[in-house]
């Protein structure tokens, strides 16, 4: 094994968790087989190692309140609260109705620009419904795209 193999295996491990791997490192992957060879079994290896962490544990686990307890003190389990999404989809709801009343009763507002601005303004209010809905919920959201890329 050449320096130079050495160096580029050095910052092939230096990488984060699926970050994307620079073209210099690539180029010399796919150029060199006994490279491309270690970095295929570091990926088994890896995958491996973590299917055996993937074993399903009961939330009713004590091990689970003593890893939060050592990790979070402040954490307790009376916080830890189910997520509910009434309130998510009642303001969804409300939405909907108030745009349905304004398609309804917009007879006397036959001005282009005020339509306009209505309209600007539900199209804010869905994109910021959206993206809060999102931003708040992410870690589910992140959780379901992994759950669809190993299926």
């Amino acid at each position: 094994m050449t320096a130079h193999c050495e160096q580029t295996m050095n910052d092939y491990l230096a990488l984060d968790k699926n970050e994307r791997v620079p073209p210099r490192i690539t180029r010399h992957l796919l150029v060199c087989g006994h490279c491309r060879a270690r970095v295929r079994l570091l990926t088994r290896a890896e995958h491996t190692a973590a299917h055996m962490l993937a074993a399903p544990v009961p939330l009713s686990d004590p091990a689970i309140a003593r890893i939060m307890q050592t990790v979070a003190p402040a954490w307790s389990e009376e916080k830890a609260q189910p997520v509910s999404l009434r309130g998510w989809i009642f303001g969804g709801i409300l939405m909907i109705v108030f745009m349905l009343a304004f398609r309804l009763f917009r007879g006397a507002a036959d001005n282009d620009t005020l339509l306009l601005a209505f309209y600007l303004f539900f199209a804010l209010a869905v994109t910021a419904y959206c993206a809060i809905f999102v931003g708040t919920n992410l870690d589910f959201f992140i959780k379901k795209a992994r759950t669809m890329q190993t299926a």
